[in-house]
């Protein structure tokens, strides 16, 4: 792989038309919606009322959708055959979800215990191989009824040794496997086999979103017997037998994959689709390209530009702008100097302007301003008040007097020289690379070279500790509570906490936050952590995103038009009505 490097410069910040984000108010009140799914643990959710789409949908049929024991049925009479073009970046590291593999690409193949709701937009969880689930009145035990029936793609019989020997290799990992989840599951103590067909979850401390956390995508279940056969490392096992609804057919490299329906589902009615043909599209723009010019059915995520095209022709695509509880960061490796100083860390926090970085970005991907966790979490700093406070308001006077001072204390008077910035190829490195390695030289004197490589290759540089600052969207749930992220990536020792970051104080705070129930306690609770954070800065915090999905009028059964947040998931109920 081929890298490149970019030297200091003083030119400005974007070579495009600067576009104004959607205003704080406006962000705020759409993931006011995103709190997480309310979880009904046997009986079958109904569904909620859709959230209004940016543009209208086309309606599928006066047919209902419903959902019940995970027995997923979209609206609308569905057609069956054809096949389902995507377009977005489907590289892989290697082949092992839970060790940083593609899971946007490897779910298709896989099955979680439970699931969000695609029929009420995700707000509810069904079951997935698990049809019930109980939860002790204390917290402090789940057990899972699990669906009979269910065959992986070599012919084996699923049961509840499958989701033992899954969650045993996540909560302890033997020596060689990484598992950057690992830290969100710390309060599991025990997963064990009740009989064939049901699991059973034992906590030591409880946790409001732990079944949230089993519903990521991300956490599928892999076979017992495939894991033992390959020493609990899958990353070069292509063929992992999974459950799911599409089986593995070809990959060609940095081109495209190919998955074909599995006759034997444990869903006799799934999926419609004969085939999907996951397509190599790095780039934003080009997927909205794609997507408008019938190269491609759906796409979750293009550019702006082509987004706000697609928005001009309802007749021929569709569009959503989704709330996101991904963020961009700039990750710091404090293991090297003089990164451990957190002087020169906070020195960072305060000189970067980050409604520049987010000007900059602005033809691709639509960025807020956000300290710490996403807006619409009910912990989350007013954004009001997140544009008064030091590093985050406009007016950088003051903060970049205060950054030199920082770096002049810490021994840097003059700046600091030869830093490597790495970034993703595409607009990762065109733009927020060179508007934050801009901005380090101006405002402090810190000049930097960037690294640019494939997006897929970045949590293997990170988890070698190949890097000095980073810009990535490092993996985490798909929620907006604090405490999965701060204890993957904060915590002193979590399991992603590639830049070795450790603040005994922190860490405590974090002890709290993490078992506390009431409310207002655990509000009182995260706003110290944050405000710890901001005067001992593990990462730089560009902001959180939002995603913005492109898809043909023909595409049904996704349940795009009713989300209210972004996940990227499964296909077994789409269908194209052609």
């Amino acid at each position: 792989m081929k890298n490149h490097k970019r030297s200091t410069t003083n030119q400005p910040i974007s070579r495009r038309t600067f576009l104004q984000i959607v205003g704080t108010s406006a962000g705020a009140a759409i993931l006011a919606a995103c709190a997480p799914p309310t979880v009904a643990p046997s009986a079958a959710p109904a569904a909620a009322p859709a959230a209004a789409p940016t543009a209208a949908p086309v309606a599928e049929a006066a047919v209902p959708a419903s959902a019940e024991n995970g027995m997923l049925r979209p609206g609308g009479t569905p057609k069956r055959g054809g096949t389902l073009r995507t377009a977005f970046g489907v590289t892989t590291a290697h082949y092992d979800i839970h060790q940083g593999g593609s899971g946007s690409v490897l779910t298709h193949m896989y099955n979680n215990l439970v699931r969000l709701n695609l029929v009420d937009g995700l707000k509810t969880m069904v079951g997935d191989l698990a049809t019930s689930w109980e939860m002790a009145a204390d917290g402090l035990a789940y057990t899972f009824h699990l669906r009979e029936g269910v065959k992986f793609h070599d012919g084996a019989t699923f049961s509840a040794d499958d989701v033992v020997a899954t969650f045993s290799r996540i909560i302890s990992p033997p020596e060689g496997v990484v598992i950057p989840a690992r830290a969100n599951y710390s309060m599991v103590s025990g997963v064990e086999a009740i009989d064939p067909m049901t699991v059973k979850f034992t906590l030591s401390s409880p946790r409001a979103y732990f079944m949230n956390l089993l519903a990521d995508p991300a956490m599928v279940i892999y076979s017992k017997a495939t894991l033992e056969a390959n020493k609990n490392d899958l990353r070069e096992v292509q063929l992992a037998p999974g459950t799911g609804a599409f089986k593995f057919v070809e990959y060609k490299t940095a081109e495209k994959w190919t998955l074909e329906r599995n006759p034997d589902y444990w869903d006799s009615e799934l999926p419609y689709l004969d085939k999907i043909e996951l397509l190599h599209v790095p780039a934003w723009s080009d997927r909205g390209s794609a997507v408008l010019t019938d190269q491609a059915d759906i796409s979750w995520n293009v550019s702006f530009e082509t987004w706000s095209e697609g928005e001009k022709r309802p007749d021929d695509v569709q569009v959503k702008k989704l709330a996101n509880f991904g963020a961009y960061w700039v990750l710091i490796n404090t293991k090297k100097e003089p990164f451990g100083d957190p002087r020169v860390r906070r020195a960072i926090n305060l000189g970067v302007s980050r409604q520049n970085i987010i000007k900059a970005f602005g033809t691709q991907e639509q960025i807020n301003l956000t300290r710490w966790m996403p807006y619409g979490d009910a912990h989350a700093t007013p954004p009001e008040e997140i544009a008064k406070l030091p590093g985050y308001r406009e007016d950088k006077t003051a903060d970049i007097e205060e950054a030199k001072q920082l770096l002049a204390d810490a021994g840097f008077p003059d700046g600091i020289k030869d830093v490597e910035l790495l970034a993703a190829s595409g607009p990762q490195a065109d733009l927020l690379a060179t508007a934050f390695q801009d901005m380090l030289k101006r405002n402090l004197n810190i000049e930097t070279t960037i690294r640019v490589i494939e997006r897929a290759q970045l949590p293997e540089e990170e988890k070698a500790g190949n890097f000095t600052l980073v810009i990535d969207t490092p993996a985490g749930p798909n929620i907006s509570d604090f405490s999965p992220l701060a204890n993957l990536g904060w915590r002193t020792g979590g399991s992603s906490n590639w830049g070795g970051y450790s603040n005994p104080d922190f860490d405590k705070l974090l002890d709290q936050v993490d078992v506390e129930v009431d409310p207002a306690k655990r509000h009182e609770l995260i706003s110290q952590a944050m405000d710890l954070l901001d005067q001992d800065p593990p990462w730089f915090l560009i902001g959180f995103t939002y995603h913005l999905p492109m898809w043909r009028t023909t595409l049904k059964g996704t349940g795009l038009d009713l989300r209210t947040f972004a996940q990227w998931g499964r296909f077994e109920t789409t269908w194209i009505d052609q």
